[in-house]
């Protein structure tokens, strides 16, 4: 399935909330369409959130469910080899960087890889 097929219909009923933020809207969705930069799709989905009134959050679920179904942080060592992979969940997620560091810290406490260095990266998710 393209993923035009399945990212439209969630993107498309935040036009009118979120009009104020089209430019982040049009980013979010031309990286999700082609694929590219998961990174920046997760940055815009708390842009998003951040611009959102209380009232509105709720309308951003779909976008976070979607999110959380293609998009999963990656764990390498300092040669670039890969770790593990995780789902990324921003479930009372309250801003990006807060959200990074919680990541970090839970990666940190909960693993034993000898590597002296580990980067995290978001990626789209592999085809099963």
């Amino acid at each position: 399935m393209q993923i035009t097929h399945t990212f439209d219909p969630v993107i498309a009923p935040l036009a009118e909330t979120f009009r104020r933020q089209a430019d982040t809207l049009l980013d979010l969705r031309e990286c999700a369409m082609n694929k590219t930069r998961p990174g920046h799709c997760v940055a815009c989905y708390f842009e998003l959130q951040s611009a959102a009134a209380e009232r509105a959050i709720a309308k951003l679920c779909p976008l976070r469910n979607w999110l959380e179904s293609h998009i999963e942080i990656v764990a390498f060592d300092g040669e670039r080899c890969h770790l593990e992979a995780f789902p990324l969940n921003l479930f009372d997620a309250g801003d990006l960087e807060t959200y990074c560091r919680r990541t970090m810290a839970e990666f940190h406490e909960n693993r034993a890889y000898t590597s002296p260095r580990i980067n995290l990266t978001f990626r789209y998710k592999q085809a099963a």
